[in-house]
């Protein structure tokens, strides 16, 4: 036989390097993607799909695309191939918990031979876990917000019969005479009249609306003991620590210079995860103190510590990575610790935690005594 001419080399040479381009640009793409025919077996796939899937490239192809990619034994629930190869139109789905708890957004588009044959699907999986989980939590966000706007009118609407309440038991108290029988009855209407004060003090600094941004600025001076007494009222209303035992341990004045509402939101969550993480009862410790670190900068400390189940210690690196969560679904969004500390980093300060499982969990937030602004030597 004769050798090739060398256009039909050139052609050849030209076809490979098309192919090689192709095939590069088709392994660039970050979403795994695989070429399935009528059968569900893959013609050709990427480097993503390979990473996906744990296996080598070459190993796919042939493969089942519902093996590879969600190591199922039959083709995955709502998989729209057969509906893409009927009409040879494209189409999008939604693919959820067929590989862990991922949620996929899935482009089918048919694929046709140089002959116009209907072959096969191109499949491009595209990983929506993060972004539903974030229209999740800005639905939640909203709501809050409006219940936030409800909590503060009602709050308000409250203080004025309150106000009332205290100024009448406090004359009553003023001109009853303390042997009488109705004295000690008034000392309690006193009582429950400033119990009642707390909450909405509570519910005012839980509902008041976020500062502007020059508000914000505007660093307060308090004692961080005042906060976390402040959380702990509202997350105990409605007998929701009944069966926990609360000590408060205040070892000496901690002052600091912060945001006091979005300190509140940290020990709020601090705390609301200590009391679910008692579900049986137990015991939760309060306390505050100033401690140095090696450099000598003065830090006002605040722990949150209970006695529940613990963290398993290969979780305690990923405790505040944004949406992870121990807790089943629906009862918590992952990003309550990973806010948690981003407003501490924002303060300046920072979040330590050690735990044991089946014997308690201890948040420690370190907060520095100096403001921010004269940290910085501004």
């Amino acid at each position: 036989m004769g050798q090739p001419a060398s256009s039909d080399k050139s052609s050849i040479a030209f076809v490979e390097g098309l192919k090689r381009r192709w095939m590069a640009t088709v392994d660039a793409i970050v979403d795994p993607l695989m070429l399935i025919d009528k059968d569900f077996r893959i013609l050709q796939t990427n480097k993503a799909m390979a990473q996906h899937a744990q296996r080598d490239i070459k190993t796919l192809v042939g493969a089942r695309c519902f093996e590879v990619f969600a190591e199922r034994q039959s083709p995955c629930a709502n998989c729209s191939l057969q509906t893409c190869l009927s009409t040879k139109e494209s189409h999008t789905f939604e693919l959820s918990k067929v590989h862990g708890d991922r949620t996929f957004e899935v482009t089918t588009q048919p694929i046709f031979d140089a002959h116009g044959v209907l072959e096969g699907s191109l499949h491009i999986y595209r990983d929506r876990t993060e972004a539903k989980q974030m229209e999740k939590q800005l639905l939640q966000h909203e709501k809050l917000a409006s219940i936030g706007l409800l909590a503060g009118g009602i709050a308000h609407e409250l203080n004025n019969p309150l106000a009332g309440i205290l100024l009448f038991a406090q004359m009553l108290l003023r001109n009853l005479p303390k042997e009488g029988e109705n004295y000690l009855d008034v000392i309690e209407i006193e009582a429950a009249a400033n119990r009642c004060k707390q909450i909405v003090e509570s519910l005012l600094d839980f509902a008041r609306m976020q500062p502007t941004q020059d508000e914000a600025k505007k660093a307060e001076a308090f004692d961080i003991r005042e906060v976390l007494q402040s959380a702990l009222r509202f997350c105990t209303v409605g007998g929701a620590a009944d069966s926990i035992e609360i000590s408060e341990e205040w070892n000496e004045q901690a002052i600091v210079h912060t945001n006091r509402n979005k300190l509140i939101q940290v020990f709020l969550n601090l705390i609301q995860n200590a009391l679910q993480a008692m579900p049986q009862g137990g015991h939760l410790t309060l306390r505050s103190s100033i401690e140095l670190n090696e450099a000598g900068t003065r830090f006002a400390v605040a722990d949150i510590q209970d006695t529940g189940v613990g963290i398993p210690a290969h979780d305690l690196k990923k405790i505040f990575d944004p949406f992870f969560t121990s807790k089943a679904e629906g009862e918590g969004t992952g990003l309550g610790l990973s806010i948690c500390h981003g407003i501490v980093q924002d303060m300046g300060g920072h979040i330590e935690v050690t735990s044991e499982l089946q014997k308690g969990s201890c948040f420690r937030v370190f907060l520095p005594t100096e403001p921010m602004s004269l940290k910085k030597g501004s």
